[in-house]
C-alpha cells in the first residue's frame, strides 16, 4: 500500500465526517455553520480522487518495471508522464515510460563528414524545391 492510498482513504473519511457532521447541524438548525462545513466536503473528495489516481500510476510503474526486469517487452504506460498531451509522441523527462528516441552521435564524424552533415542538417528546414 502506497501513501498515496493512505492519504486518500483520510481525505474520504474526512468528507463523510464532514458530511455528517453538516446534517447534524442542518438538523439543529445551525445553517451558516453547516452550510460552511459542506463548503469543504468536494475539496476533500477531490484529494481523495487525485491520491487515487498516484496510487493507480505508482502501481503500474512498479509493475512495468518488475516486467522490464524479468525481460519482457512492453509497451509504454498511457499516459507516459504528466505532459503526454502535448508532447507529439516525444519523450517528456526522467520520468517518462516511451524509448528513447536513436541519437544522432554527430561528433563521431571526421571532418569531412561532419560538413556533408552541416549540410544535409542546413537544408533540412528549407522550404524551396531545390
Amino acid at each position: 500500500m502506497t501513501r498515496h492510498i493512505t492519504l486518500a482513504r483520510a481525505c474520504r473519511a474526512l468528507a463523510l465526517i464532514e458530511l455528517a457532521t453538516a446534517a447534524w447541524l442542518l438538523a439543529d438548525h445551525e445553517w451558516l455553520l453547516g452550510i460552511l462545513v459542506v463548503w469543504a466536503a468536494p475539496s476533500l473528495l477531490a484529494a481523495d480522487a487525485v491520491c487515487r489516481s498516484a496510487h493507480h500510476r505508482a502501481r503500474a510503474e512498479a509493475h512495468r518495471a518488475e516486467q522490464l526486469e524479468a525481460g519482457e517487452q512492453v509497451r509504454p504506460l498511457t499516459p507516459c508522464c504528466r505532459f503526454w498531451k502535448h508532447s507529439d509522441s516525444q519523450v517528456h523527462g526522467p520520468g517518462c515510460t516511451r524509448p528513447p528516441l536513436p541519437r544522432r552521435d554527430t561528433y563521431r564524424l571526421d571532418d569531412g563528414g561532419r560538413a556533408a552533415f552541416d549540410e544535409i542538417v542546413r537544408h533540412y528546414h528549407d522550404k524551396s524545391t531545390a
